[in-house]
C-alpha cells in the first residue's frame, strides 16, 4: 500500500474458527477511510485461516505470524508492524462498525487526541447490550479529568476497561513505549488501558457505536482453569502497583472495586463453577481462603459499591457476611443467566 494510512486494525489469531475470522474481516470493509488490517497469528495457523485472510487481501489484510506467547505478544507484534496513523484492536470474533469508526476518527484528529472512546455492543446469547461511558462527546484533559478517565478503567461498569472500541494514536503508543503485559494472561486489557491513559494528555469520548463484542460461553472466565486464582492475583498485584505509582484517592477507590469485582468472578467461575469437580467442603475452603488473601479481604471491607449495580451489591453483601451459602446461591442463578 502506498500513500498514508489512517488507520491499523490488529487482529490477534490463535485457534479461532475460520467463519468467526471471516465475519472479523468482513466487517473491517466498511471502514471508509485508509486502512490495514494485521492479523497476527499466535503460533502455527491452520491452512483455513491463511485462505480466509487471502480473501480479504485486496482490502489491505495481511498477516504476521510470532512464536506462541498468547494474545498480548500478538497485539504488541501487531503494533510493532502497524504503519496506520491510529491503532485499532479487533479480537477475531468481534466485529467492527465502519461509519462509528469513521466518525471517531474525525472527532480524535480534531482534538489532537492520544485516545478516543466510543461506544460499543455487548452480545450474549442473542441479546445485545448497549454500553456507553457517556451520553455526550468530551474530552478529558487536565489533571482532575485526566484522573477521572483514569479510575474509569477500573470501575468495571463504565465499559472503558477492554483495549477495543478505542482508537489509539499509533506515535503516542511508540513514544510512550505502552505496551501489553505479556507475563499477565487475567485483567492485561485494563492494565494496558490504564497505563496508556495515565501517559496520554487529551482524551476524548464519542457516544458513536464502532464495536460489537461477541461474549461466549468458552471464553476464558467461563471455563474453570486450575490456575486461574493466581493469574488473577498476579494481575491484580501488577495493577496496584501502577495505582500506587500514579497515586490520588479516585483511583486507588476505583482499584478497590476493581478487586472487587474480581472476588465476584473467583466466586463465580472458580469457587462455584461445576467443572472444578470440588465437593461441597473443598468449595467452602476455597472460599474462605479467598476471603482470608490480604488484599481481597481489605478491598471487601472497604470498597465504595455507589456505582454497582442492585446485583454487584447484593453479592457484596454476601462476601462482607462471608455467607458462603448466600453466594452459592447468587452464582447458581448467575450461571443460568449466563446459559
Amino acid at each position: 500500500m502506498t500513500g498514508i494510512i489512517d488507520l491499523t486494525v490488529i487482529i490477534p489469531v490463535y485457534h479461532t474458527p475460520a467463519e468467526s475470522l471471516r465475519t472479523a474481516l468482513a466487517s473491517t470493509t466498511a471502514l471508509t477511510m485508509p486502512h490495514e488490517c494485521i492479523v497476527v497469528f499466535d503460533g502455527e495457523p491452520e491452512s483455513g485461516l491463511v485462505a480466509v485472510v487471502n480473501e480479504f487481501s485486496d482490502d489491505s489484510a495481511r498477516t504476521v505470524q510470532i512464536e506462541h506467547g498468547g494474545v498480548s505478544a500478538a497485539r504488541n507484534a501487531g503494533i510493532g508492524e502497524a504503519k496506520g496513523r491510529w491503532i485499532l484492536f479487533l479480537d477475531s470474533d468481534d466485529c467492527l462498525m465502519g461509519d462509528g469508526v469513521a466518525q471517531l476518527m474525525r472527532f480524535a484528529d480534531s482534538h489532537d487526541c492520544q485516545i478516543a472512546q466510543g461506544s460499543y455492543y455487548k452480545e450474549s446469547n442473542g441479546r445485545l447490550e448497549h454500553c456507553s461511558f457517556a451520553d455526550s462527546e468530551a474530552i478529558y484533559t487536565g489533571d482532575d479529568a485526566h484522573m477521572e478517565f483514569m479510575a474509569a478503567t477500573l470501575e468495571v461498569d463504565r465499559g472503558v476497561a477492554m483495549a477495543w472500541s478505542k482508537l489509539y494514536n499509533r506515535k503516542f503508543l511508540v513514544d510512550s513505549g505502552v505496551r501489553f503485559n505479556t507475563d499477565l494472561s487475567v485483567d492485561e486489557d485494563t492494565l494496558f488501558v490504564f497505563d496508556a491513559v495515565s501517559c496520554a494528555q487529551v482524551i476524548g469520548f464519542v457516544p458513536v457505536n464502532v464495536y460489537v463484542y461477541q461474549r461466549h460461553e468458552d471464553s476464558q472466565v467461563m471455563t474453570f482453569h486450575e490456575d486461574y486464582a493466581d493469574r488473577v492475583e498476579l494481575a491484580l498485584g501488577t495493577i496496584r502497583e501502577e495505582v500506587a505509582h500514579v497515586g490520588g484517592q479516585q483511583v486507588m477507590d476505583a482499584y478497590l472495586q476493581h478487586v472487587v469485582f474480581y472476588v465476584l468472578l473467583l466466586m463465580l467461575h472458580y469457587v462455584f463453577n461445576d467443572a472444578n469437580g470440588w465437593s461441597d467442603g473443598m468449595r467452602r475452603k476455597v472460599f474462605n481462603q479467598i476471603l482470608d488473601e490480604p488484599i481481597y479481604a481489605y478491598a471487601v471491607r472497604h470498597a465504595s459499591t455507589g456505582s454497582f449495580g442492585l446485583g454487584k451489591c447484593v453479592s457484596v453483601m454476601a462476601l462482607r457476611l462471608r455467607s458462603y451459602t448466600m453466594m452459592k446461591c447468587i452464582c447458581l442463578v448467575r450461571h443460568r443467566q449466563l446459559g
